[in-house]
């Protein structure tokens, strides 16, 4: 692949998906400027190779600081922005006042910053959390453009993200796509989110730890790491879309058959099964998706948690298993 010399700037850089963006981006020669509240090169150090890694630009700093936004944009000549930064469910719920400001302030920066650099392309993280629980929608797979109702303060925040991208696409031209990401996993992702269950499922069952497995009766959305950085770098690279959010979908799977799967190569799980609604739709209509960015994932269900399995064992310095 030929060289991009395009100059990015990537905030969430350090994060979980952030790592992969930026290892994706600096294997098609783009500089690469993370900017993140903290500077924390754990996952990336894991994600991206070392040398690679010194061609990366590290700046701390907060989405909510408009000057140093904008003089970092303008010191990098950033000429594409992929906004990742954002906090937390649980902690949006528990501090209003830091959700709100990270959220809705922080890509509100975004926007304006873009708008007064005639930034080329803007490509940021929504959520399925806009919308709102299944019994709300007719059966069948959640149209892009079907009414929100979320239920969390961060689902609202990204609510109001979406229409503030709208706004500023309207009214001041600024292009950006942001992509409803579900439930995300891989090796990287941590913490005790209700969206983290997936990736501790696969992480647990590769180091033979025991874990209560939630939402055991449901059928989840599996959307491998490695497909949603390919996505968000595919989506920093077309033309302007007719549409502003797009659904994303990856692998629609029963939990218990995932499980099935992995007890397939560790039958020794210990696991104990917890029932319980997730209480998000899981089934999505990814049409524009598909029509105005062109992609499509390229990992099932068996191929990414394989693949994650693997790299969990491999990082503890166990042996990998094979189909």
């Amino acid at each position: 692949m030929g060289k991009d010399n395009v100059s990015y700037l990537i905030t969430g850089g350090c994060g979980f998906i952030g790592s992969y963006v930026v290892r994706d981006l600096l294997e098609e020669g783009a500089k690469v400027v993370i900017y993140d509240f903290k500077i924390d090169q754990g996952i990336v150090n894991q994600v991206v190779d070392e040398k690679r890694l010194k061609d990366v630009i590290f700046i701390q700093g907060e989405v909510t600081d408009f000057i140093h936004l904008v003089s970092i944009l303008k010191a990098h000549k950033v000429s594409k922005i992929i906004h990742l930064a954002s906090p937390l469910t649980y902690t949006v719920q528990e501090n209003p006042p830091l959700g709100v400001d990270m959220m809705c302030k922080g890509t509100l920066n975004i926007l304006e910053a873009a708008k007064i650099l005639e930034v080329e392309k803007v490509v940021w993280a929504s959520s399925m959390a806009v919308f709102g629980p299944p019994e709300r929608y007719p059966k069948g797979k959640i149209k892009n453009d079907a009414p929100h109702w979320p239920e969390s303060l961060y689902g609202a925040c990204k609510s109001m993200s979406e229409y503030l991208a709208t706004h500023y696409a309207d009214k001041f031209g600024v292009d950006s796509i942001g992509l409803r990401f579900t439930l995300v996993y891989g090796p990287g992702k941590f913490g005790t989110a209700k969206g983290a269950f997936a990736t501790e499922i696969i992480r647990r069952a590769a180091l033979g730890e025991p874990y209560e497995v939630p939402f055991s009766d449901e059928t989840t959305d599996w959307q491998y790491v490695e497909d949603i950085s390919r996505l968000t770098v595919a989506a920093s690279k077309v033309k302007r879309t007719k549409t502003r959010a797009f659904n994303t979908q990856g692998d629609l799977r029963p939990v218990k058959e995932v499980i099935d799967y992995i007890r397939s190569f560790i039958p020794e799980l210990k696991f104990t099964l917890k029932p319980g609604p997730f209480g998000m739709p899981m089934d999505y209509d990814t049409t524009p998706l598909e029509k105005e960015i062109g992609f499509k994932p390229k990992y099932s269900m068996e191929e990414g948690v394989l693949k994650a399995l693997n790299t969990f064992r491999r990082l503890a310095g166990l042996k990998e298993v094979k189909r």
